[in-house]
């Protein structure tokens, strides 16, 4: 590692290991999800039991980001990255030798739970670590590792899985894990600048009441009945916990949640901004493969390659983006530009049908990728100027529940139309399942609009002046 250090700058350093931990977790992500029919054959799980591997993952991240992003300001940001990425490896391990499906599903908890700690941790540790005019160059680093990890998952996943079996695919996820920790813990370990304040524990806990309960409502209620006595339970108490979350961010000296944040325009517009992207693209990202199998016909090999055009537009926009974001004058712009090329894309993916031709499938996929490659470095970059710098793992946490949150939620809704529209037919029938994706997805796409409104509202209130702390976070850097 000294001579690593001798030759390579410890900022360089920093992005690198920040960026292999994104790629892990969003290439095992992937990579997990190609294992889960043969995890339900193996142990004979009940439908309803096994989209418990990919539930447990959004209620973790979406739930605990936002805490840990509060804490990070006195635990300390490289501390948590080091501990989440390190509990993703060993949970990985020990998944691996799970015997029973709710031992595998513990232990996928205990992944998730380190996904959750280490996730905010690296865009906040990159832009406290970068001065402003070189923040959001970093940040489309970031994006660009996620979007091979995403790229990449299935495929890498696949093989093993086909090779050596699932146990393989999470010895393979330890592995990884294990190397990217040790790099993590040589290159960030050392003492950093916490924050002396108090937690919200108040606060914690109605968000860890309400958050998870509405979270699983939602994901549930397609399968269970909308209308039934445990989904109507979960959103009761999903309801009075955010209700009471909420209340009592608004009294407590040191919340999880500022709320006054939302008196700044250009944070306001970072955060409607990504609801509106997150409404649209996961749903996209859900139905593009099941639209590329049962209507297409693709098989594996076709699937893949066809269903890359999304992660490999975003791959090369995001460096683009982040380049462009440290101009000043044109981070606001990109936030549009993104979500515009995103409405196109996902406007162009409403509209295919039964028949289409492959290249508006790969024009669609390409579009949707393209903005969010555009749009999410200058998002974030914005959201960060927005606030002052020891409050960036709050941001980050935000961004990271958020995204997920309501990347669930669109897909949800997004089913449900889908579901009501195929009217008893099969999702393998290809007429149908066109029909009913068109129609889900066409419904979805005010909310990007609205964020594109919004968003071009933004460039309007835009003065000469940075915004509010841009300065001050630059100075201190």
């Amino acid at each position: 590692m000294s001579r690593v250090n001798r030759y390579l700058p410890h900022e360089a350093q920093v992005i690198i290991v920040v960026c292999l931990g994104v790629f892990l977790f969003f290439n095992s992500l992937g990579s997990i999800n190609v294992t889960i029919p043969t995890i339900q054959r193996e142990f004979h799980s009940s439908l309803a039991q096994t989209q418990w591997i990919t539930i447990i993952g959004v209620v973790m991240l979406s739930t605990f980001s936002l805490c840990f992003g509060k804490a990070s300001g006195y635990l300390g940001r490289k501390r948590l990255f080091i501990i989440g990425v390190t509990v993703y490896a060993l949970g990985a391990g020990l998944a691996a030798t799970s015997q029973s499906f709710w031992v595998l599903l513990f232990f996928r908890g205990v992944m998730t739970f380190g996904l959750s700690v280490a996730a905010p941790m690296g865009p906040a540790i990159l832009a406290v670590t970068f001065p402003a005019h070189r923040r959001g160059q970093v940040l489309g680093y970031y994006a660009s590792a996620l979007a091979v990890g995403q790229a990449t998952g299935p495929t890498t996943g696949g093989l093993i899985l086909s090779a050596w079996g699932w146990h393989a695919v999470f010895l393979t996820n330890l592995v990884l894990g294990s190397v990217v920790a040790l790099l993590v813990f040589l290159v960030l370990r050392g003492k950093e600048e916490k924050i002396a304040e108090t937690f919200d524990f108040q606060g914690a806990a109605f968000l860890i009441a309400g958050y998870p309960a509405l979270l699983v409502a939602l994901s549930l209620g397609n399968s269970q009945g909308w209308t039934s006595a445990e989904v109507l339970t979960l959103f009761a108490v999903g309801i009075i916990g955010l209700t009471c979350f909420i209340l009592t961010e608004l009294k407590v000296p040191n919340p999880i949640l500022r709320l006054s944040y939302f008196r700044n325009y250009a944070f306001t517009v970072a955060i409607v901004s990504l609801i509106a992207t997150s409404m649209v693209w996961q749903p996209i990202n859900f139905f593009a493969p099941l639209y590329i199998s049962n209507v297409l016909g693709l098989g594996a090999v076709g699937l893949g390659l066809m269903i890359s055009a999304l992660p490999a537009s975003t791959f090369f926009a995001s460096p683009l983006s982040g380049r462009l974001t440290d101009r000043r004058e044109l981070g606001r712009y990109l936030v549009a530009v993104g979500l515009l090329f995103a409405l196109a894309g996902a406007f162009t993916y409403s509209r295919l049908g039964a028949h289409p031709s492959h290249f508006f499938v790969v024009l669609a996929l390409a579009l949707v990728g393209w903005g969010y490659g555009l749009f999410t470095p200058a998002n974030q970059k914005l959201a960060f100027s927005a606030v002052p710098i020891e409050q960036y793992g709050i941001i980050a946490g935000m961004l990271a529940s958020l995204g997920t949150a309501v990347g669930t939620i669109g897909t949800t809704i997004a089913v449900a139309i889908a579901e009501d529209n195929l009217q008893g037919r099969r999702v393998l029938d290809p007429v149908g399942f066109a029909h009913s994706q068109q129609t889900a997805i066409t419904l979805l796409l005010p909310a990007i609009f609205i964020g594109l409104l919004v968003a071009i509202s933004g460039i309007r209130r835009a003065s000469e002046a940075p915004p509010a702390f841009a300065t001050a976070a630059s100075d201190a850097e």
